[in-house]
């Protein structure tokens, strides 16, 4: 038996138990299905870091949902908007070793290009049909979709045959990534409370203000100093960023990033190129007798929003 199988399962036996109005409409009174969508619902909760209520209202199982069992898009953002889609093949197996089905990948490639594509038709289930519209409406207008595949299953990634036909789509890396999601992971993410406390050093002036019972800082900070700061605690910060799990891949962003900061002409504006980094943290502490340059304190530093960009420092 494996342990983590076994966390993973005990945790569907819950879910079901307290949450069975937002399984039902997906599962009816099929006990087995009831587990398979719970296994959804928690592989998507833990992977976005939302509730169960919230992550309910993505689900799209059913008849005709061409293997798609959890849809999430984002607002457009710079031209391009991201599409993270959940495929979950859950078995009665606490041994934890089976592939992800074969079947289950090649439903996936040949989900990615039907869907992606406005002019194609499909027929789809009334979950999934006027998501896939709201995408497609995006693409007709100019927007260029950033596709996650998260394939979960309580067991180990698939096979060599199926790895080949991924390679052999032809879909471009940095448009198209896929990502396994299992057991492991769900336990890795649950156990990760570890709290990051460190110091910054600020330069220049910073604003800080109370705002809805909470206090926000917006203030300059030397990329040196995120490059140190990553140098000590490395992926412990990024463990609340969904990019994180989804995959930390190479595009064109990353690839200006770096540019910029390699390049003696360009480097002096990086300040002014980049959009920032946004943390959230538990507390932060500073001298409020100086003017500036501020020596912060911060418990539980988190970086929500920028993982890519501190990555590429």
């Amino acid at each position: 038996m494996d342990i983590n199988a076994s966390i993973v399962d005990q945790r569907l036996t819950g879910i079901v138990h307290n949450h069975l109005a937002l399984i039902k409409p997906y599962a009816g009174n099929d006990t087995v299905k009831q587990r398979s969508v719970a296994f959804v619902l928690l592989c998507a909760s833990t992977a976005l870091e939302l509730p169960l209520e919230d992550v309910a209202e993505l689900l799209t199982e059913g008849g005709n949902d061409v293997g798609v069992d959890a849809l999430h898009f984002s607002e457009p953002d710079d031209g391009e908007f991201t599409v993270t889609i959940f495929q979950g093949k859950y078995k009665n197996d606490l041994m934890g070793a089976a592939n992800f089905p074969e079947n289950g990948v090649k439903a996936a490639i040949n989900m990615v290009g039907t869907l992606f594509d406005p002019s194609k038709s499909i027929q789809l289930n009334q979950h999934l049909a006027p998501r896939v519209e709201e995408i497609r409406s995006l693409i007709r207008d100019g927007y260029i979709p950033s596709v996650r595949l998260i394939l979960c299953n309580n067991g180990v990634k698939w096979n060599g045959q199926a790895q080949s036909w991924i390679d052999q789509t032809g879909f471009s890396s940095d448009q198209v990534s896929w990502v396994h999601f299992n057991h492991d992971n769900i336990v890795a993410v649950l156990q990760s409370k570890k709290a990051v406390d460190d110091s910054i050093q600020l330069q220049g002036k910073a604003l800080i203000e109370e705002f809805d019972f909470r206090r926000v800082l917006v203030g300059k900070v030397a990329i040196t100093q995120i490059a140190e700061l990553f140098n000590r605690h490395n992926d412990l910060l990024l463990e609340r960023n969904i990019r994180r799990y989804l995959g930390l891949h190479a595009n064109r962003v990353n690839s200006a990033v770096h540019d910029t900061l390699a390049n003696k002409d360009k480097s002096n504006n990086f300040y002014f190129f980049n959009n920032g980094i946004t943390m959230i943290c538990r507390k932060f502490r500073h001298n409020a007798l100086q003017g500036e340059n501020y020596q912060l304190r911060v418990e539980g530093i988190q970086i929500i929003n920028g993982g890519q960009t501190c990555k590429t420092i």
